[in-house]
């Protein structure tokens, strides 16, 4: 039987049949006497494509399509239907693109045996590149250092964002609680819940918000996102007492100037005061102090001069420091440093020989 003869037969026989000459294929091949077969390359349909938002890449599955070969695969814009190749050839029934830009397309996949073809296209997909970013910081009425809770601090989004919630914000310390309020794109995050000094410091991770089109923000960027909580008061060791002219805890009428060496571990002392007592001994406090003076110098130790006289009377005095922190915490009045104060010079009286002046 000659090849013409096998080709009519062939014609008829997908005629009778009612197949499309489009999906026709041949797979017999060569002269002399052989056997051919009949049947259609069917399109790869359903065609998908799906893009995951923010991050550039489209997924593009298929029907695997009888006695196919390969398969190429092109993306083609909606808008103007500027076609590019999206996969390269593959046998398999799924692909990949990466880096597709911004815009809405529809994905064609062509099943190939030898000639033929026959073609799929998937519905549109949106490509949505741009994720939201966000920078957190102190709120703009912040306090840092302070001793009040809570403790503020402000994200702004690049733009309106949805799904962002207290759980999706880092603090530390891991203790506190943190309260988000706000919409849109701009958000307060309250921070509470504090029980010691520390270091408060937030932070967002990646996609813990999404914009409209699906995609998730960045991890946060900061310029100053730690706040200073400082619950703890200043350390005042007993104050410094030095005097011209004075003689051990014995002073004069003479000037007196009181240091005094206050540390704060968070903070920092902001000022010291200094107060005096009569007596050498018993408490000294707010119900029976005289106020000496306050300073600001942590350079000097805080040296506060009393001018002469030191007290209106004579007598044994004692004087404690209060040290106040940066946020206002006081210490409590510290261990009393004791001063004499003499300005009664001695009496002399005449001296008498043998009972006689």
């Amino acid at each position: 039987m000659t090849r013409r003869v096998l080709l009519v037969l062939a014609l008829v026989v997908l005629a009778m049949a009612g197949g499309g000459t489009a999906w026709a294929f041949w797979s017999g091949a060569g002269a002399g006497i052989g056997s051919a077969t009949t049947g259609t390359l069917a399109p790869p349909t359903p065609v998908t494509a799906s893009a995951s938002p923010g991050a550039g890449t489209v997924n593009v599955t298929w029907t695997a399509s009888a006695r196919a070969t390969g398969y190429t695969v092109n993306r083609v814009r909606t808008s103007d239907g500027l076609t590019a190749a999206a996969c390269s050839t593959t046998t398999a029934t799924s692909c990949s693109e990466v880096n597709v830009p911004d815009g809405i397309y529809h994905y064609v996949v062509t099943a190939t045996s030898a000639s033929w073809t026959a073609s799929g296209a998937s519905g549109d997909v949106t490509v949505h590149n741009s994720r939201p970013s966000v920078m957190v910081n102190q709120a703009a009425a912040q306090a840092d250092p302070t001793a009040t809770s809570p403790v503020n601090f402000t994200a702004v989004f690049s733009e309106a964002v949805t799904d962002f919630t207290s759980a999706d914000v880092t603090v530390s310390p891991a203790t506190a609680a943190v309260v988000v309020s706000g919409s849109g794109p701009t958000y307060n995050l309250a921070v509470s819940g504090l029980t010691s000094s520390s270091s408060v410091t937030v932070s967002i991770a990646a996609n813990s918000a999404y914009d409209s089109g699906g995609a998730g923000n960045t991890a946060s960027t900061s310029t100053d996102n730690t706040v200073t909580y400082d619950a703890t008061a200043p350390t005042a060791p007993a104050p410094v007492a030095t005097a011209t002219g004075s003689f051990g805890t014995f002073v004069g009428n003479t000037a007196v100037t009181l240091t005094d060496a206050a540390t704060d571990d968070f903070s920092g002392v902001a000022s010291v005061a200094y107060y005096r007592c009569t007596g050498a001994t018993g408490s000294c406090t707010a119900t029976n102090w005289t106020a000496i003076g306050s300073s600001t110098s942590a350079a000097t130790n805080f040296a506060v001069t009393k001018n002469a006289p030191f007290a209106a009377a004579d007598g044994p005095y004692r004087i404690v420091a209060i040290a106040t922190d940066a946020v206002g915490n006081s210490s409590n009045p510290s261990v009393g440093t004791q001063l004499m104060v003499d300005t009664t010079p001695p009496t002399v009286t005449r001296p008498t020989v043998n009972g006689h002046p």
